[in-house]
Order: structure tokens, then C-alpha cells, then sequence
């Protein structure tokens, strides 16, 4: 659990990296195409060292899955990102825990009592107070709200796809099959969009590409060490990190509707954990 509140403080200050740079005018798809750049040379060494059986695996088809989801929420949260406050689009995103509750139902054959799906209900009630008329995104585009929403439900694919992954996979495959992938999907179309980034462009994606390789490998070792449903309520440290960094480098204040929807949707999660700790 210590190494996910230091993956989710290391990806909050990756989130606003990612944001500068794209407000410095560096095309959305560049990132995810950086991301996977950056983190394949980081373990070039590791690769080149296993040569083909680093990457061998028996479950192609999870390490696709894996890919496939990760790519779809890692683009829309870029998108919410930038067309959203820091804080709002962290919060929004961040409702993945709830959407992995139906998810793993669905996926992994977990049990959901009524009492949970009332819990996880609850929580979409946070979600909406954030985003309703009363919040303070009622001027916030609607793209970036939609990118937001999916890009939480795609969220949860990945949870979902890394912990069903943990129990054969070490973390180092995970992360270094999802990092090709990206650099597969990522560069005819980085390719097609691209322009030279600036100095400072540069510099910001640098630093937030470090950020996610080491919020990548954080994930997958606290993944591999503790159950899913009690990992989620820590990614909502997220949130109060963002909104910090949003006041000081953006000079974005949060609302009072980000306060309350947040702490319903932590309270939701909470209970979802406690009930999930009581089932193991």
C-alpha cells in the first residue's frame, strides 16, 4: 500500500508535466508515443540482457488486453486533462475503482453482494457532483467530460488487467510489453500529427515520461503484493495532490463541488475496501 501512494503521488505530478507540455502546444498523441519511448530504452539493457525471453509469455492475449486498455485511458485522460481543470480531471478519472467493481464481476468472476453495488452507486453519486450543474465544470467542454468519464471506465480495464496479469507475469514484462505496444499504436499516428516541440515542451515530457515509468513499475509491484479492492482507495491521494499542484502552477482554485464529490466517492471506495478485505 506505501508503494501505491508513492505511484499516485509520482503520477499526479506526471499529470501536470503532460499538461504543460501540451499546453506548450505538443500534439496529444506524442505523449503516449514519448511514454513508450522513453520507458523502452529505460529497459533496453533488461531487454537486450533476456534477449526474446524477456518478453516470452504464455498469455499473450491478457498482455494484449492489458495494452489495449491502457492505451484507450491513457489518450482520454490526456484529452481530460488538458481540456479540464488539474483537479476535476484527476477526480473524474479516479472513479475507476467504482467501475472496477462491475468490471471484475464481469472479467474476473468476483462476487458482488447488493450491499457493494448500493456502495458503488453511491459513489457515481460523487462523480455527478463534481460534473452536475451545481459543480464547478458547468462551462467545462463536454468532450473533456466525456474523455474524463471513459477514461475512468478504461481505468479500470487496466486495474483489472494488471492484477489478472501479477498472479504469472513479473512487473518488468508488463511494463515493457504495454511500452512497445505504445510505440506500435502511437507512432504512425505521432508520425502523422507531428510537430517539433519546444525546449521547454521537451523538457516537460522528459520529466513526465520519467514519472510514469516509475508510477508504472510502483503499480505493478503494489498490484502483485496486495489485493486490487484495497489498493483503490489510495489512488484518491491523487486527487488533494493535484489540486495542490493545479493552485501553485496553474492558479486553479477548486470548488466546493470537487470537496464534496470527492470525499462521497473516498467514503464509497472505503466501504468497497473493507468489504473486499472482509471477503479475502
Amino acid at each position: 500500500m506505501g508503494l501505491m501512494v508513492g505511484c499516485c503521488l509520482i503520477f499526479a505530478v506526471m499529470s501536470a508535466c503532460f499538461r504543460a507540455a501540451m499546453q506548450e502546444g505538443l500534439p496529444v498523441p506524442l505523449v503516449p508515443f514519448a511514454r513508450g519511448v522513453f520507458t523502452t530504452l529505460v529497459m533496453l539493457p533488461w531487454l537486450l540482457r533476456f534477449g526474446s525471453a524477456a518478453l516470452a509469455t504464455r498469455r499473450p492475449g491478457a498482455h494484449v488486453a492489458r495494452c489495449a486498455t491502457g492505451s484507450l485511458s491513457f489518450i482520454l485522460s490526456m484529452f481530460a486533462l488538458l481540456w479540464l481543470p488539474l483537479a476535476d480531471a484527476v477526480a473524474i478519472l479516479h472513479a475507476k475503482p467504482l467501475w472496477a467493481l462491475p468490471l471484475a464481476f464481469l472479467l474476473l468472476g468476483e462476487k458482488v453482494g447488493w450491499d457493494r453495488a448500493i456502495a458503488a452507486a453511491v459513489g457515481f453519486a460523487g462523480v455527478l457532483v463534481i460534473v452536475g450543474p451545481a459543480g464547478g465544470l458547468a462551462d467545462a467542454p463536454a468532450l473533456g467530460l466525456m474523455a474524463a468519464l471513459a477514461g475512468g471506465a478504461c481505468g479500470a480495464g487496466v486495474l483489472v488487467a494488471v492484477k489478472n496479469l501479477s498472479s504469472t507475469e513479473p512487473p518488468a514484462r508488463v511494463v515493457a510489453w504495454y511500452a512497445i505496444c505504445s510505440v506500435l499504436i502511437w507512432g504512425p499516428v505521432s508520425a502523422f500529427v507531428w510537430q517539433t516541440p519546444s525546449l521547454k515542451a521537451l523538457l516537460l515530457l522528459i520529466a513526465g515520461s520519467a514519472c510514469a515509468i516509475a508510477g508504472d513499475f510502483l503499480a505493478s509491484w503494489s498490484a502483485r503484493r496486495t489485493p486490487v479492492g484495497l489498493l483503490a482507495p489510495i489512488e484518491y491521494v491523487q486527487i488533494p495532490a493535484a489540486a495542490m499542484i493545479g493552485l501553485a502552477v496553474f492558479g486553479e482554485a477548486p470548488g466546493w463541488s470537487l470537496l464534496w464529490g470527492t470525499i462521497i466517492m473516498v467514503g464509497a471506495t472505503l466501504y468497497l475496501a473493507h468489504r473486499g478485505r472482509v471477503s479475502h
